[in-house]
């Protein structure tokens, strides 16, 4: 069944990473993260122009701190720390709500409606009852990556879409 937004491959988020960071930032395939209350992932909900959630990004702790970090060029040592203490700082999380904003335009494309990013959560467990429901009903539009960030390290990202 195909989804109603788009999905990126690893060579749209190669691209959009490489302008984002202002550099070389490798995007793999991945493994599929976990939204289960609890896991440390991260989840981003992007909604329809009518409110209703239709993708959401999922992404790891690694991911959430090099990038979170990266965006605001914050030392390597701070993102290697929040990974240690398994908590963001501020600025980590305010920057990865960003990085989630310019992720919005990957799941969109002249064929798609509009979606918008509305909240990142800390935590799957935080998830408002519609959000859970898309992720448990978004298995047709999936994504996993791997992603790389210059200097700071890997991490994962999932996208899914209704």
């Amino acid at each position: 069944m195909p989804t109603r937004y788009a999905l990126p491959n690893a060579a749209a988020m190669t691209q959009m990473f490489d302008m984002l960071f202002g550099g070389k930032v490798p995007v793999m395939p991945g493994k599929r993260l976990d939204t289960k209350a609890g896991s440390g992932n991260l989840v981003a909900i992007f909604v329809a122009d009518d409110g209703n959630p239709v993708a959401a990004a999922i992404c790891d702790l690694a991911f959430a701190a090099n990038g979170g970090a990266a965006l605001s060029m914050l030392p390597v040592s701070a993102a290697k720390d929040a990974i240690k203490a398994k908590k963001l700082e501020q600025t980590m999380f305010d920057n990865l709500y960003e990085i989630m904003n310019v992720v919005s335009t990957l799941l969109m494309n002249e064929h798609t409606p509009h979606l918008k990013l509305t909240t990142l959560y800390p935590d799957p467990g935080k998830l408002p009852a519609d959000a859970k429901a898309l992720l448990s009903a978004a298995t047709a539009g999936h994504a996993d990556f791997n992603v790389n960030v210059l200097r700071y390290g890997s991490g994962g990202m999932s996208l899914l879409t209704l």
